[in-house]
């Protein structure tokens, strides 16, 4: 795939958040997103994926403008998958319910497909018999799996994770990036905001190092693991390997 920015800029109040960011990011599969926290990763995520919109500058996606009009964006929205570090599923619905529902509420596909579709995910992420479960009932990786077996039950163009393990212990992050792992596998294309540093370097096409709101530097994962070529890529990468 290819992501084009040409002038992105994103504020939030007097904030800036991305300064005029230009950069073109060719990805076979898995790009990565890493940097320090305030360095605008999960910002330029949404904004890949039309939750939010740029105050300048645009995004091009396979040659495709990203859109600004709500029209043209519910569309465009409604072809990509986003996972979220705090799930965001439904409370009062199963986990079947969940991975449905963007099925039948978004894209009009009839209950009997949708529950079908469903019960794939389920089976695939070894989540069958949790099916009927509420997320209150499930653990934090379970509930995880369901927000990707929802972003994927779409048959997206492209996945959008925001730092998916963040809010988990180090066996149920194993779970989700075992998941992520099987999905690139199969062919999957998804953008990855994360700070699991050694599953970027095994899973990452292309990295993007994120800093104080611009991409400082980017390249092949191999490239950017053995020779970040940016004072502030090294001093990030000795502090994050150090132990």
């Amino acid at each position: 795939m290819k992501l084009e920015f040409h002038s992105l800029t994103k504020c939030y109040g007097s904030h800036t958040v991305l300064d005029g960011i230009t950069a073109q990011l060719n990805f076979p599969r898995a790009l990565v997103l890493v940097g320090p926290s305030g360095g605008g990763k999960s910002t330029l995520l949404r904004l890949v994926g039309g939750l939010e919109l740029t105050d300048e500058g645009t995004i091009r996606l396979d040659g495709e403008l990203v859109p600004t009009h709500e029209k043209s964006l519910r569309l465009y929205r409604s072809g990509i998958g986003t996972v979220f570090q705090s799930w965001n599923l439904f409370p009062h619905l199963s986990a079947m319910a969940n991975i449905m529902l963007p099925l039948t509420a978004v894209h009009r596909v009839p209950e009997n497909e949708a529950r079908k579709r469903a019960l794939e995910l389920l089976e695939r992420f070894h989540l069958a018999d949790h099916a009927h479960k509420r997320p209150a009932e499930l653990s934090g990786g379970q509930r995880q799996r369901i927000a990707i077996a929802r972003a994927v039950v779409i048959r997206p163009r492209l996945l959008l994770f925001d730092e998916p393990t963040s809010a988990l212990d180090p066996e149920m992050t194993a779970e989700v990036l075992e998941v992520i792992a099987d999905l690139k596998a199969e062919g999957r294309a998804f953008i990855l905001v994360t700070h699991a540093m050694n599953f970027a370097r095994v899973v990452a096409d292309e990295v993007a190092f994120l800093a104080q709101g611009r991409i400082a530097e980017h390249g092949s994962a191999k490239d950017f693991f053995s020779t970040p070529r940016t004072p502030e890529a090294t001093r990030f990468l000795e502090r994050v390997l150090k132990y």
